[in-house]
């Protein structure tokens, strides 16, 4: 491979001398017919060190070729299979302070999962994503989500290792592309459709998630989805899963899912999403649905965005209530729960946005919160109101930084609040985050 180095350089330094001559006329002696014969051959040795320099390139990334003076490191190849592959993720640190201060022992916050430390900081999440897409050559693909940290257990998937790790596998699918012009499938394990606001903080407009998305709807699901388009006004996807948040079925139910998503106006888009089954373990017949309606604004104000998103849940067969045998079976009634969000994301400058969210989340039979009262009791119905507001700047190219302040407001007295409980709760965190 020497003398190949050699060769290639050589001919790196004859080439443009010759070319040069040419350009300048060629020499005085020389007649037409000459001169043209010296470009034809000129020519043939531009195609030929053409040649030579992508086998040289190959050879490279097969391991590294020898120059002459040094050797050229090698370069990792990567199989056929696995040509297109991309790698993406995050790192997400905050910290949060409670202005309550519970107990510091004390992580449970009602209604708040992912941002609910007393007063520390929170190595929240570390992602990387190895997604290989569908291409026209190739019509399957794949994508993998590591997910590490707090938020980890937060969203950790029942019967994927322990519930208390540090480490999930949010994601791990396969796409392929049906014969049928549009149709694509996915398999495996994958976020849920369902919702305003995602796992993955960078991609949100507030720091702290939002009561419906963390006590409303589901983070995952392990299954089959189908999506088609409908033309340039949307898409319609159908599946069928193991149910919320499980890898294994704890049951003989399936749960069916679905999502259509319309966009009959260019700065308007409309996307309804629904989830229904069985969901408890060893009972196949009480379901649990949710119905979730999420619709993007774009208004002609320059720089400002709108968002709304809407829950209903019904669950039958449930425990919580005042009046057990009144509905359902087995002296067991159903539990509903609503919500509403109402989010506006303001563009100060290309680096610097302001983010505001209103939310009410009606949990009619306790059924989602689970919260307590003072002395312990158990509550029927409980309405929490919530107002947020982020500041985020973007330092880098990838480096995001986020202040925030948010407000929740109870009808009943379910905050920890030093040694009793209080019915507000107020919050500031910071948090920093690194995406590539």
């Amino acid at each position: 491979m020497r003398g190949f180095g050699q060769l290639v350089r050589g001919l790196s330094l004859v080439l443009p001398a010759a070319s040069g001559l040419l350009l300048l006329g060629g020499p005085v002696w020389a007649d037409e017919a000459d001169t043209a014969a010296l470009k034809a051959e000129i020519e043939v040795l531009k195609n030929r060190l053409a040649s030579l320099e992508s086998q040289v390139g190959q050879a490279a990334l097969a391991g590294g070729i020898e120059t002459g003076e040094k050797a050229v490191p090698g370069l990792l190849q990567l199989p056929s299979g696995l040509a297109g592959l991309q790698m993406s993720g995050y790192a997400d640190i905050a910290y949060g302070f409670n202005f309550n201060e519970p107990d510091p022992a004390t992580t449970a916050t009602v209604g708040r999962a992912f941002d609910n430390e007393s007063h520390g900081f929170t190595p929240h999440a570390f992602e990387l994503v190895l997604e290989k897409p569908i291409t026209d050559e190739m019509p399957l693909g794949f994508r993998t989500d590591l997910f590490f940290g707090d938020d980890a257990e937060i969203i950790h998937s029942t019967g994927l290792g322990a519930a208390t790790d540090n480490f999930d596998l949010q994601q791990a699918y396969i796409t392929a592309r049906a014969p049928i012009e549009g149709l694509e499938f996915k398999v495996g394990k994958f976020v849920t459709l369902l919702g305003a606001e995602v796992i993955e903080s960078p991609a949100n407009w507030n720091y702290s998630r939002s009561l419906m998305f963390q006590n409303s709807i589901p983070y995952t699901h392990t299954g089959a989805l189908a999506t088609y388009p409908l033309g340039e006004i949307g898409s319609a996807t159908f599946g069928v899963v193991n149910g919320w948040d499980i890898v294994d079925d704890n049951n003989k139910a399936k749960s069916l899912i679905g999502n259509l998503t319309f966009t009959p106006l260019e700065d308007l888009t409309l996307s309804f999403n629904g989830i229904t089954g069985a969901e408890r373990a060893g009972d196949s017949r009480n379901k649990r649905s949710v119905f979730d309606t999420v619709v993007t604004w774009t208004p002609p104000i320059e720089h400002l965005t709108l968002m709304a998103n809407y829950d209903f849940g019904h669950e039958s067969g449930v425990t919580q209530g005042t009046a057990p045998g009144a509905a359902g079976r087995k002296g067991f009634e159903a539990a509903e729960w609503t919500g509403l969000a109402l989010y506006a994301k303001y563009d100060l400058s290309d680096a610097w946005s302001l983010a505001g969210r209103w939310e009410w989340f009606d949990d009619k039979d306790n059924a989602r919160l689970g919260a307590t009262s003072i002395g312990g009791s158990a509550l029927d119905d409980l309405d929490i109101y919530s107002y947020t507001l982020t500041s985020q700047w973007k330092l880098h190219e990838h480096v995001l930084a986020r202040l925030e302040y948010r407000h929740d407001k109870a009808d009943e007295r379910v905050f920890l609040r030093d040694e009793t409980f209080s019915d507000y709760l107020d919050t500031v965190a910071a948090e920093l985050i690194y995406h590539f």
